[in-house]
């Protein structure tokens, strides 16, 4: 990114620009906001007049307009008045990624409502832990999810897309900035999972954010008039979860903002999903590393043509620097990215694009406008450049907290700062690095030990797809580092060993290496689940991903 200090920063943040900054107060804390911001979520309602005969959402090789899915949500708007739903309600949307989800959303939203995004891949358990949590007057639910949760007693409708004209124009509820806009509820991998709110500030300066930097790149990749210049319709494939920021906020909100085009991906299956990109031209794919790992093998298996792809990122975690690699030599004429952010930050609040990430693999990207970020110590202590220690981030994009939790509120949050969870690094550039989790983090013989870095060690081994790092109790040590890999084949364990001797100190290589063949136990968003790997461990046997 550019410094916040030039010519480019300048013009695309004062007065009138595109960005425009003001002065605002979250808590009674003064920072800096965007002006735009401060309009409430419905403010996107705009592009369904703007892009009305533009396609606006493919599934199952359907394509509907944006002028149909607002007809559609408009109708669904007067069905949830009927049911009784009002301003303020929490609405529960549990279904997978289909048009009804997002008609769901837009509806709840036009009503003032707001959308509670619950982890469809969850157990009946999990999806009503966090139904109850919210104390949601209605769920807005797929046939399958709404199987399972009517007979736990909640009140579930499936919602009937009506696209035919003569619907009525969606309101636009008076808000203020404050107010919860929606919740999105955690991974919960260590435990149940919390639903962290969104202000209506928060959802959409997490959104504006992520359009401030691509117009930044923009600018420096084609010159001062780049946003005046008329582009292609972009089309993404929706592949995150929608319950997840990622698959909610940049895929779904961005292409609502932009006038994109949304080609929808129930499932991940990449044979299916590399005959989707070619059938429909999509321009832009995100995913997991995972995911792009099973992308590049199903391209290389159907010899596909997916030279359609100008953009293929990463999220969720930090990306391998083997994968990047393969990204460059599969997509040639893609622009390679990767990003850092949270449900808590309402998205990313660092990004890398391009020759940026190119020339800095290891790096998540530089920290975004307004995202004021500091590196910790275990004392609470600011550390120096360069040194590890615990990110924090505030800004106007942080939540404003846990709904109907206040304990963990206030374990995250102080004085506006949110705790990320995450140990990193910044440089002199504002580069920032990701080292691992903290729950990650093994104390082996009084060592701190990085997961993430020697998983990053072992990626770098020819041949390796995955790895995982995790650590398992020891009398002597305290803990002792085994790790879990996956190759593209047969994996040579000697050889693997006799570059970790090079790539890292000795106290940092795994004391043991396991194979596994089916792939890592993920969680619903992709994530490594290392709980399932410590418990497999314990009882001797390999955790393998789910069939």
């Amino acid at each position: 990114m550019l410094e916040s200090g030039s010519a480019v920063m300048d013009a695309l943040t004062r007065r009138g620009g595109p960005f425009e900054l003001i002065d605002i107060a979250v808590d009674g804390a003064p920072m800096r906001g965007l002006r735009r911001a401060e309009a409430g979520l419905a403010c996107l309602f705009d592009s369904f007049d703007r892009f009305a005969d533009r396609p606006f959402v493919v599934e199952d090789g359907c394509s509907l307009t944006f002028a149909e899915v607002a007809a559609a949500a408009s109708r669904l708007l007067s069905t949830l008045v009927e049911k009784g739903v009002q301003p303020g309600d929490r609405v529960a949307l549990a279904g997978a990624n289909s048009v009804a989800w997002m008609v769901g959303f837009i509806a709840t939203v036009g009503l003032g409502a707001i959308p509670a995004l619950v982890n469809s891949r969850g157990t009946v358990h999990d999806m009503a832990h966090a139904i109850t949590l919210v104390e949601a007057k209605l769920v807005l639910a797929d046939e399958k999810r709404a199987a399972l949760l009517a007979p736990q007693g909640f009140t579930c409708l499936v919602p009937r897309i009506d696209t035919s004209p003569g619907a009525p124009p969606l309101s636009r509820p008076e808000v203020k900035p404050d107010d919860p806009a929606m919740i999105l509820f955690t991974s919960g991998t260590t435990g149940r999972a919390k639903g962290a709110t969104l202000s209506h500030r928060a959802a959409l300066t997490g959104l504006l954010l992520a359009q401030m930097a691509g117009a930044i790149i923009a600018i420096r990749m084609m010159g001062p008039d780049a946003l005046a210049m008329p582009r292609p319709q972009q089309a993404t494939l929706l592949a995150f979860p929608l319950f997840h920021v990622s698959g909610c906020h940049a895929t779904f909100l961005s292409a609502l903002a932009s006038g994109g085009r949304l080609v929808l991906a129930p499932k991940w299956e990449p044979d299916a999903i590399v005959g989707l990109i070619e059938r429909e031209g999509v321009t832009a794919v995100s995913g997991s590393p995972a995911m792009i790992w099973d992308l590049i093998a199903a391209k290389d298996r159907a010899g596909a043509d997916l030279s359609t792809l100008t953009s293929v990122s990463t999220g969720g975690q930090a990306q391998p620097v083997n994968l990047l690699d393969a990204v460059v030599a599969a997509f040639p004429r893609a622009i390679v990215g990767t990003g850092f952010g949270a449900t808590e930050t309402a998205g990313m609040i660092a990004m890398h694009t391009g020759t940026d990430y190119l020339d800095n693999p290891r790096a998540v990207g530089r920290v975004l406008p307004l995202a004021a970020v500091r590196i910790r110590d275990a004392a609470g202590r600011d550390v120096p450049i360069g040194e590890a220690g615990e990110i924090i981030v505030r800004g106007p994009m942080v939540t404003s907290g846990y709904w109907n939790d206040p304990d963990a509120t206030a374990r995250a949050l102080h004085d506006g700062w949110f705790r990320t969870g995450d140990i990193g690094a910044l440089d002199e550039h504002g580069n920032l690095t990701i080292l691992d989790r903290l729950t990650d983090m093994v104390i082996s013989g009084g060592e701190n030990i990085y997961c993430a870095e020697v998983e990053a060690a072992i990626q770098q081994h020819p041949g390796i797809v995955e790895a995982a790092a995790y650590g398992v109790p020891d009398p002597r040590l305290g803990e002792r580092l085994v790790a879990v890999v996956r190759g593209a084949g047969p994996v040579d364990l000697d050889a693997l060993h006799a570059h970790l001797r090079h790539a890292l100190a000795d106290y940092r290589r795994p004391t043991e290496i396991r194979l596994n063949e089916q792939g890592l136990p993920r969680n619903a968003l992709g994530k490594v689940d290392k709980r399932a790997l410590r418990a497999a461990h314990e009882v001797g046997r390999s955790a393998d991903a789910p069939a």
